[in-house]
């Protein structure tokens, strides 16, 4: 939770000649569990300072996510209560778009409100399916009322009577970017790869700031080394790390495509040689898309296997990657996004693995390794960590790494972004005008 030292605001007044512009802010906001959530909370006091802002949350979620900034200087609300200020021409929307169904709330807005678009996933194929199967039950709703005798079935609505979604899909790739350069009064993206592939996507929309449309590439911030936790011990402990083990780790959500079979099969080969290492999957599990716990009782009938951490704060996260040995981050297929885990996973200051594909290879550090994808990925996977086996570096050394890492990532802290960003936001206002 996010504590603010200003007094709680409560309904802000219409927008007034010579006051700061009102901006809407459409994200998944916390406690969702979602990485756009994580991203724009580090934007939101540097935003507060320079617009009037109002978060706006999905349906049911708003004070959720209001409880989460108590004396915060902006407003927290819901789809509602946007919809009841509309028209409103002296403020300007922005929308925080990433490829999951957290964000399917936000495109009947963009299309009827346009703003200032981040697009963190450039293939929306997941969001598109879920829109998709929010548009067929909306669909489905009138004639299950008139078959009902006006009665909605209960399976069907939630508890704001809002209508249930359940799409079940798996990824199938669905460019929806197209659509959203349509509507969108400025873009941002965070690679090269991301914008060619955007451009692709939206090859007949006219696009930068010449055709009313400026486009910005900004990276994904990365954010300053954690303090010392005062229980990082514990929290080791906590997950069976002892002083002498060997960590791998495979931080951020358990999906699909993080190639989690691969590093399995990997690890299986090299602790026959080398007892100490251990090897820990440090996120939240998505059984739906990779039932990686039952892989490992499968592998593992004795119980002496990887461990699985479950949903992680922040801070714990922090305090694994800064003791692991070697992290992977590995994601196959991509399509476009950019990883917050890859540069925090350098900042530990161990050697981190990823794909040399998508955006992954347009994050440099010498402590990063790329494998490519292929029959020989398990090969790879195994080769780097006999390699790190062979060559551990020393305490002195790893502090020196971690203290090179922080001073690159200075220039791409959020603070040292969000003037970009600023620029974006007021190049984005003056073209919709």
């Amino acid at each position: 939770m996010s504590s603010y030292a200003e007094p709680e605001v409560r309904s802000l007044p219409a927008t007034t000649a010579g006051a700061r512009r009102r901006l809407y802010l459409f994200s998944p906001l916390p406690p969702q569990r979602n990485g756009l959530a994580d991203y724009i909370v580090e934007y939101l006091p540097m935003l507060a300072d320079d617009f009037e802002l109002c978060l706006v949350a999905e349906a049911g979620r708003g004070a959720a996510a209001a409880a989460q900034f108590p004396g915060a200087p902006f407003q927290v609300i819901d789809e509602a209560v946007f919809l009841a200020r509309q028209p409103e021409t002296g403020a300007q929307t922005f929308y925080n778009i990433g490829n999951n169904g957290d964000c399917a709330y936000m495109l009947e807005h963009l299309h009827r409100f346009p703003g200032l678009v981040v697009v963190h996933d450039v293939s929306l194929f997941y969001l598109h399916q879920v829109a998709l199967q929010m548009e067929r039950s909306n669909g489905m709703f009138n004639h299950w009322v008139r078959d009902t005798g006006y009665e909605v079935p209960a399976d069907f609505v939630a508890r704001d009577g809002s209508l249930g979604r359940t799409p079940g899909l798996l990824y199938q790739e669905c460019l929806m970017v197209r659509r959203i350069a349509e509507s969108a009064r400025g873009l941002m993206l965070h690679s090269r790869y991301a914008e060619a592939r955007f451009r692709g996507g939206a090859f007949d929309i006219p696009l930068g700031a010449e055709h009313r449309r400026p486009m910005a590439r900004i990276p994904h911030f990365v954010l300053p080394p954690a303090p010392p936790a005062w229980d990082a011990y514990q929290v080791l402990q906590r997950f069976g790390i002892d002083t002498n083990d060997i960590l791998l780790l495979v931080p951020g959500f358990l999906t699909g495509n993080k190639m989690l079979y691969e590093v399995l099969v990997a690890y299986s080969r090299a602790c026959t040689s080398q007892p100490r290492l251990k090897l820990l999957f440090a996120g939240e599990e998505r059984p739906d898309e990779y039932n990686i716990s039952a892989r490992i009782k499968q592998l593992w009938p004795d119980g002496d296997g990887p461990r699985v951490t479950g949903y992680l704060d922040a801070r714990e996260l922090d305090i694994l990657l800064g003791r692991a040995d070697l992290s992977f981050v590995l994601r196959y297929p991509t399509y476009g996004e950019t990883s917050g885990i890859l540069p925090r996973a350098v900042m530990g200051g161990g050697r981190v693995v990823t794909v040399d594909i998508g955006s992954y290879p347009e994050f440099e550090s010498p402590l990063i390794s790329h494998v490519a994808i292929g029959p020989t990925m398990v090969d790879q996977l195994y080769a780097s960590i006999q390699s790190l086996c062979a060559s551990m570096p020393k305490a002195a050394d790893r502090a020196a790494r971690r203290q090179v890492e922080a001073q690159r990532a200075d220039t791409l802290s959020p603070r040292s972004l969000y003037p970009r960003i600023r620029e974006l936001i007021n190049q984005a206002w003056e073209v919709s005008r």
